[in-house]
């Protein structure tokens, strides 16, 4: 089960740091350079560095695709890369499709892809999820995403639609014990905290810090002792001058920020 593997990683690295692989063509090193084998290389350099403080991975499967055909297989060497080296793998898709398909979504993540988690767009409702935990995969339903124009979505109604993703993550945590959490970005602290009153044993993926410049210690005052949270950072790993150095200050960050007075 994820939880389990992430938890064990924790605890292996001190940290709670998930190190996102999105490649962008444009920005890999030219000395490993843009073809699929060259980011493949890329990606195993960044891997191998980051290791000691990373707890999870989350490799965005736009930029594979965007490879081409070759992509897939960039993927899927990655993401075993990842696996023996004992850290759990969320599939960073935004999947969100009848329940046929989401079968199929979920054949290709957990089944031909191996990885441990998903994160999933549950606006077509418990149909979009279910496939995905029969398999027993765990989902991370998008439910505070880290962009700014999210608001016109998530925050509408009353209460929010982001409060009722989260309402459905409850419902089927019911079902599915163990298997369900929520993208929290660290930019909305308030809203966070809404949803820590609601869910606070769901577990979150906390995108927004790094590159993204979200607040961590006003994210984490706001939230208390929220029990786990998968705290990640792409670009600024990931095209950092030292990557190593990168992940190990952010492990450091988060942990001054969680026990910030």
């Amino acid at each position: 089960m994820f939880i389990e593997k992430y938890e064990q990683a924790c605890h292996t690295t001190g940290g709670s740091v998930c190190v996102g692989l999105d490649p962008h063509r444009d920005r890999i090193p030219e000395t490993f350079g843009s073809t699929p084998e060259g980011v493949r290389n890329f990606l195993e350099s960044v891997i191998e560095q980051t290791l000691d403080h990373a707890s999870a991975y989350k490799p965005n499967t736009a930029f594979y695709e965007a490879l081409g055909s070759r992509g897939l297989d960039v993927l899927t060497d990655t993401i075993r890369q990842i696996r023996q080296a004992g850290r759990p793998v969320i599939l960073d898709a935004k999947r969100g499709d009848i329940s046929s398909t989401a079968a199929a979504y979920a054949d290709a993540a957990f089944q031909v892809l191996g990885a441990d988690a998903i994160t999933l767009m549950p606006y077509m409702g418990a149909d979009a999820v279910t496939p995905f935990l029969k398999q027993g995969g765990f989902a991370f339903l998008l439910a505070l995403p880290s962009n700014p124009s999210s608001r016109t979505i998530v925050d509408h109604g009353s209460p929010p639609l982001y409060q009722r993703i989260a309402e459905l993550a409850l419902e089927l945590d019911a079902a599915y014990p163990g298997q369900l959490g929520l993208v929290v970005s660290a930019t909305r602290p308030r809203a966070a905290a809404a949803l820590h009153r609601l869910a606070p044993e769901l577990p979150w993926l906390v995108p927004g810090v790094g590159a993204q410049g979200a607040d961590t210690k006003e994210f984490f005052a706001s939230v208390g002792k929220h029990k786990t949270m998968v705290v990640n950072a792409s670009r600024s790993i990931l095209f950092a001058e030292d990557p190593k150095q990168a992940a190990e200050n952010l492990k450091g960050m988060i942990e001054e920020s969680k026990h910030a007075e």
